[in-house]
């Protein structure tokens, strides 16, 4: 059994490396890598939202590990139970995912002609490692807006605006987002009157840009965080982002955006709510006119040649209202 330096997964299989001359490698040695893998790559773990752990919080629904545990007192074979080559395609593909380097010797597939190094078995579960770490973090993704909104009456007060994300069910919506998915809004005014009331809207939309609702936190570009992502959602509505940002005598007007799901333990649906608060009431400023739009906004986790891939949600865009 390998008597090496310890691997540590948090929330995983800790592993152990090999020492070469020294070592007889077990089945236990394969199948605590191929656990990890297979930890990464079958459903979701089912958690309740209202809180975050980093060590409950894996699993990207990509059909589990593409090799079948070792038995005690089998050989290593290339392809197979406990096949190493096997196990080294998973690997490679989710280093493709996260866009983390594959250590020497882990590129290269064994045969049945090679012996396997002690080398190349340690990068291979330090490479596990590597992606254990660095599984909510893919190597890039695709933002689209799926829907959008918009209003042209003006207003003085308050408006609301309602956004859902459906998915098909609640694992769907688990791995996607542990795969590094978001979803979020944006917002922007454009035409009217020529003023600085409506001049200070136009800013504000467009210095906040994205809204973006991780697995773990809540994005954008200015403005405050409650730093809430999706696994700390309950199904009543918490503010995730609000920005004032603006001059006097706007000070006081802001962008809210909050959210919910349906259900802590079975979720499916995400709701977003943005809120636009105009303080000064028609008393210090003018009335907001032109057209205002709200969108639909994803951020969809790109399969970067693993073979990967992760439900679309589907979404609905409910009217702006208020006065």
């Amino acid at each position: 059994m390998a008597s090496g330096s310890a691997i540590t997964i948090t929330g995983g299989t800790n592993m152990t490396q090999v020492v070469a001359g020294t070592d007889t490698v077990a089945a236990v040695d394969f199948n605590n890598a191929r656990t990890n893998v297979n930890t990464l790559l079958s459903g979701a773990a089912d958690v309740t939202l209202g809180t975050f752990t980093v060590a409950s919080t894996f699993g990207w629904n990509q059909g589990g590990a593409g090799v079948s545990a070792a038995s005690a007192g089998s050989t290593v074979q290339d392809t197979g139970a406990g096949g190493f080559k096997d196990l080294q395609d998973d690997v490679q593909a989710m280093c493709a995912f996260l866009g983390q380097s594959v250590r020497t010797g882990v590129g290269s597939d064994v045969t049945t002609a090679d012996s396997i190094t002690a080398a190349t078995w340690n990068n291979t579960m330090l490479n596990v490692k590597d992606c254990w770490d660095a599984r909510f973090v893919p190597a890039s993704r695709t933002a689209a807006t799926d829907a959008s909104v918009t209003r042209t009456a003006s207003w003085t007060n308050t408006l609301t605006q309602e956004t859902t994300w459906t998915f098909a069910s609640e694992g769907a919506l688990r791995s996607y987002f542990n795969g590094g998915g978001a979803v979020g809004v944006s917002s922007s005014r454009s035409g009217g009157t020529s003023n600085s009331q409506n001049t200070q809207w136009t800013n504000k939309l467009s210095g906040i840009s994205d809204v973006w609702l991780y697995h773990n936190t809540t994005t954008a570009s200015a403005g405050t965080s409650a730093g809430l992502g999706l696994y700390e959602l309950t199904t009543a509505y918490q503010q995730i982002m609000i920005f004032y940002g603006g001059t006097s005598p706007y000070t006081s007007d802001y962008i809210q955006v909050n959210a919910k799901v349906n259900s802590t333990t079975n979720p499916t649906v995400i709701t977003l709510q943005t809120k636009l608060r105009d303080e000064g009431d028609n008393v210090l400023d003018e009335a907001v006119d032109g057209t205002l739009t709200i969108n639909a906004r994803r951020l969809q986790p790109n399969a970067n040649g693993s073979g990967f891939s992760f439900a679309t949600p589907t979404d609905s865009t409910g009217a702006i209202s208020g006065s």
